[in-house]
């Protein structure tokens, strides 16, 4: 049994360490000044990036490349108008200010539940041709993420923090109302020892790894203490610092464990026991999601009903046969079969209620890594509910004693299951959105219209449009006028405004504050007395 149980927590760290190798992203970019793809007359005086949750600019960095791959100097990113915008101001002066060309942003936060993201975009200055952004991005987009190492190991040093917890919390609660000779033997000494070190070792490396991963380091940046201030600065920094302090109170508690029966101890013991459980919902994904108090609650009782059920596993798990087969084992395995009856359908609602605002529904929970690996992990935990079921039904025909065996079962499943909600929470629960510039070519009356919107996403929009008149005639037309509306949502049409760039060459910012198909109309008026109304349809995701 011992081998099993070392067997299947290898497996359990294993995917962890796996799922922690994927690319997390979780704050969006909804709007950056400049706009991905946008051509600018004047260079522009900062740069913007708008998201659409909060984040911790303190752990911002924005770079700007020129077409030539030099780095243009930026000032350190600040807060923007709110805690989901982050500013960076471009040099001005006359010996530094951007030339007309292509320039590439290369982006990197940390959002509010704790998770890194990064991306780029281009964006030109002056209206020649200045090369492909795209290009110039694949050139200098390199070491935006943390080496693959940090990642694995960061994943480890959660579970490891969130499975000591879970036992340390769970079973000591049960063995401090079960049978005295079972929290004075040694075999329980070990698991609150090793429970406390897990736990230690687990929140202290975690932050260390946490600073390494939000500048995208290597594992020596997690031992550069100059990034530790920072990362102590942000709301996940602060959750797992405080997470290593109760840590530390729990040791002194087990050093004092001969006092445990004083209301003193007790009430220590229990205030950090919830304090310590409620730092994980709030540096992780209940944190990002509105209202924060709310869904922080729900994944706080998500989690202590899972570590009264995992901890009276452990526990049961710590009691002879000897012991299970006397009064007091007995009671001791009825009232964790009536607790586990009340924590399991708390488990599942909440676990429930968690996904659907997380995922926002379920149609694209296979789309994510995030639903693929909820999908494995419900199909485990399934199957544990299944040997859960055939314990009730031996402690209730053979007595307490026969269930040792299946208890011991429960408590490898629900290990595995503890490392796959670990892994989980480096993964994005909903698919990114990908946007794209919109390019399309209208033809009517012997007009040809090229039209192109870009980023092709929700918020701030450039738009160009080339006109090529009948017989391809270079003459200039009379005018252009464009408009936009979105029928599925009612929004009326809203106009575009175009300025002239060159010859029949016009361009305008347009805000779609919504995604959606938008209807995009374009009235070319060739002569005075003659124009043609082209029609086409944008998809913003």
């Amino acid at each position: 049994m011992r081998r099993c149980v070392v067997a299947v927590l290898v497996c359990a760290l294993a995917l962890v360490g796996g799922t922690a190798g994927s690319v997390s992203a979780h704050a969006g970019l909804e709007v950056s000044i400049p706009s991905a793809n946008s051509v600018l007359e004047d260079p522009p005086t900062e740069i913007v990036l708008d998201f659409d949750e909060a984040i911790e600019t303190s752990l911002s960095s924005i770079l700007l490349y020129d077409a030539a791959r030099r780095s243009i100097p930026l000032e350190a990113p600040a807060a923007g108008s709110d805690d989901s915008i982050v500013t960076a101001a471009v040099p001005t002066s006359s010996d530094s200010a951007l030339e007309d060309g292509v320039y590439a942003v290369i982006w990197r936060v940390t959002s509010a539940d704790g998770h890194v993201v990064e991306g780029a975009f281009s964006f030109q200055v002056g209206t020649a041709s200045a090369g492909s952004g795209q290009d110039l991005i694949d050139q200098v987009r390199s070491g935006s993420q943390a080496d693959a190492s940090v990642r694995w190991w960061y994943g480890l040093a959660r579970f490891l923090s969130v499975f000591g917890a879970i036992t340390l919390i769970g079973a000591g609660w049960w063995l401090l109302r079960g049978p005295a000779e079972v929290i004075r033997r040694r075999r329980s000494r070990y698991m609150a020892v090793i429970s406390w070190l897990a736990l230690l070792i687990g929140s202290t490396a975690a932050f260390a790894l946490f600073a390494a991963q939000a500048v995208a380091g290597s594992l020596s940046d997690a031992l550069q203490t100059d990034r530790w201030g920072d990362v102590a600065s942000t709301a996940t920094g602060r959750m797992i610092l405080l997470r290593t302090a109760l840590a530390v109170v729990f040791g002194v508690l087990l050093a004092l464990r001969r006092q445990r029966a004083r209301g003193w101890w007790r009430a220590v013991a229990g205030a950090t026991s919830v304090v310590m459980l409620y730092t994980f919902p709030a540096a992780g994904h209940p944190n990002a999601q509105d209202p924060a108090a709310l869904w922080i609650a729900v994944d706080l009782l998500h989690l202590a009903a899972i570590t009264v059920w995992i901890g009276g596993l452990l526990a049961l798990c710590l009691t002879s046969a000897a012991t299970l087969s006397q009064p007091d084992g007995i009671r001791m395995a009825r009232r964790f079969s009536l607790a586990a009856s009340i924590c399991v359908p708390v488990i599942v609602a909440t676990g429930v209620a968690q996904t659907l605002q997380l995922a926002g529904g379920l149609d694209d929970v296979t789309v994510t890594d995030w639903g693929r690996l909820l999908l494995v992990k419900v199909t485990i935990v399934v199957g544990l509910l299944a040997v859960a079921g055939v314990s009730r039904w031996l402690l209730h025909h053979d007595g307490a004693a026969s269930i040792r065996r299946t208890v011991a079962i429960e408590f490898v499943v629900g290990v595995v299951v503890i490392g796959l909600a670990a892994g989980m929470v480096a993964l994005p629960p909903v698919p990114p959105t990908v946007a794209k510039p919109f390019d399309t070519q209208l033809t009517s009356a012997g007009v040809i219209a090229s039209i192109t919107v870009g980023p092709g996403s929700v918020g701030s929009n450039e738009v160009h449009v080339t006109i090529t008149p009948q017989g391809g005639s270079i003459k200039p037309v009379f005018n252009v006028t464009a408009r936009v509306s979105l029928p599925a949502e009612e929004i009326p049409f809203l106009p575009v405004t175009l300025v002239t760039e060159g010859t029949n060459h016009f361009s305008g910012t347009v805000t779609l504050p919504r995604s959606g198909d938008w209807t995009f109309e374009l009235v070319v008026q060739i002569t005075e007395n003659d124009s043609v109304l082209l029609k086409t349809t944008v998809p913003i995701p």
